[in-house]
Order: structure tokens, then C-alpha cells, then sequence
């Protein structure tokens, strides 16, 4: 068999099963488990993060060796703005969804100089997902977000949401904890610091769950035992030449604590 009949003949053969692919309709392809974008997202954040502490290190450290007299400058927050962005784009992807709610905490977390993608996933969460037992995830975020961003008004109008809207009695607690302490935070009077206590009491009466609780009851004790005019709650420790002391053998005397510590 000459080669351009062996050659056609194998053209027909072949030819037959690419005609008919070529005429079905292509699979849908399939999208990715939202959980794994947002923990490859989180990794390739931290590597940049890493990575620009290390340059940081490197830099100081070669400047020291050749005797510069100034240490060069660096940048002082890390690049997180691209990590932002595609964190917004992912949300809005699975917009409406629980899927979406995970990638709006990690803008309040890990946003630095995005203010306005701060505010953004503020109002994101406030309009479509105060209901979902799901923004929970998001609920640890949002005071640090709204001092950090000034966004102190879209973290009142989130936690009114979810307290009004939210039907899951921990995630309804939880936003109360929240807001009782964010006044807790900004109270300037008595009356202003009971109206967060109010909160997070009624946020204690209605949950059991064992992690929420002991939010409530770590501030209700700031409340009560850490305020201005409180009596300070007793610390036991040792001095300098390991002799044990407490707080309480100094009462009546004028004292100045300095806590400091490395991190």
C-alpha cells in the first residue's frame, strides 16, 4: 500500500469521531470550590507578605553592613492592595451567596490603605447577606474595619441588619456582643456604657453556645471590673528578685502599670 493511500485511509478513519465532538455541545466547565480560592487567595497573601518582610530585613541589614548612616526607607504596610481587589472580584462572583461572605471578612481583615473596599464589603455584607447564618464569619471583623477605615457608620448600620434580620440566635448574639462592645468603645457617660452592657446581657440570655458565651462574659468583666472608677481586679505576680507580690498590698497608694511585651 503506497504511503498517500495509507495516509487517506487513516484521515478517514480519525475523521469521523472529530466530526461528531465537533458537533456536541462542550461540557459547562466547572467552577473551582469557592473554599479553596479563598485559601489559595490567603496563601499567596501571605507570601507576599512574607516576602516583603524579608526584603525589609534585607535591606536594613545591607545598609548596617556598608556603613550607611541612614536606614533605607521601606515601605510600612504591606501590599495587600491586589489581594483586596481580587478578593472584591471573588465576591462578586458568588454575589448573594454564602460563598461570597468569607472574601468580604477577608477585606475588613486584611485591608490596610483600601478604605473604600473596606466600606464596600461593609455594605455588600449589610445589603445581602444580614440574614445568613453565614456572616458570623465576618462579625469578628467589623469594629477593628471601622476604626481602622472610618467606617464606624456602615459597622452600626451591618450590626443593626443582622440583629433586626438574622434568624440564628448565636449569629443574632453575636452581633450583639459586637455592638455592645463597639459603645463600649466610643461610650463617653454611664448611661452610654450601660446601653452596651444591655447589649451584651441579652446576648448572654439567649445563646448556649459555649464560644459566644464567653465573649459576653469576657465584657461584661471589662464592664464591670475595667472601667475608669472600678476597683482593679487583683494580679498576682512575681518582682524583679522573683519575690511574689499583688496589686492589692500597694491599695491606697498611688501606682503606675507599664505593660509591654514583645510581639
Amino acid at each position: 500500500m503506497t504511503r498517500p493511500v495509507l495516509a487517506a485511509l487513516l484521515l478517514l478513519c480519525t475523521a469521523g469521531p472529530v466530526l461528531a465532538q465537533a458537533g456536541e455541545t462542550p461540557p459547562a466547565p466547572t467552577q473551582q470550590d469557592p473554599e479553596a480560592v479563598y485559601q489559595e487567595l490567603a496563601r499567596a497573601l501571605n507570601k507576599a507578605i512574607s516576602d516583603w518582610r524579608q526584603e525589609a530585613i534585607k535591606a536594613v541589614k545591607a545598609a548596617r553592613e556598608s556603613g550607611a548612616a541612614d536606614v533605607p526607607a521601606i515601605a510600612m504596610r504591606p501590599p495587600t492592595k491586589e489581594f483586596i481587589d481580587r478578593a472584591l472580584a471573588l465576591a462578586s462572583d458568588h454575589a448573594g451567596t454564602d460563598a461570597a461572605v468569607p472574601f468580604l471578612a477577608f477585606v475588613l481583615k486584611n485591608a490596610n490603605d483600601e478604605h473604600a473596599a473596606v466600606k464596600q464589603a461593609l455594605k455588600t455584607l449589610w445589603a445581602d447577606h444580614s440574614a445568613s447564618a453565614a456572616i458570623g464569619k465576618a462579625l469578628a471583623h467589623v469594629i477593628g474595619a471601622g476604626f481602622q477605615h472610618d467606617a464606624q457608620q456602615e459597622v452600626e448600620a451591618l450590626l443593626d441588619a443582622v440583629i433586626e434580620d438574622n434568624a440564628d440566635v448565636d449569629v443574632k448574639a453575636q452581633a450583639l456582643i459586637t455592638r455592645g462592645n463597639l459603645h463600649l468603645q466610643i461610650a463617653e457617660n454611664d448611661q452610654q456604657r450601660a446601653a452596651a452592657a444591655t447589649d451584651i446581657r441579652k446576648a448572654a440570655s439567649m445563646t448556649k453556645n459555649e464560644e459566644v458565651l464567653q465573649q459576653a462574659k469576657d465584657a461584661l468583666f471589662e464592664i464591670e471590673h475595667l472601667q475608669v472608677g472600678c476597683t482593679a481586679p487583683d494580679i498576682v505576680a512575681k518582682d524583679t528578685d522573683g519575690v511574689d507580690f499583688k496589686l492589692s498590698d500597694y491599695r491606697g497608694k498611688v501606682i503606675l502599670l507599664d505593660f509591654w511585651g514583645f510581639w
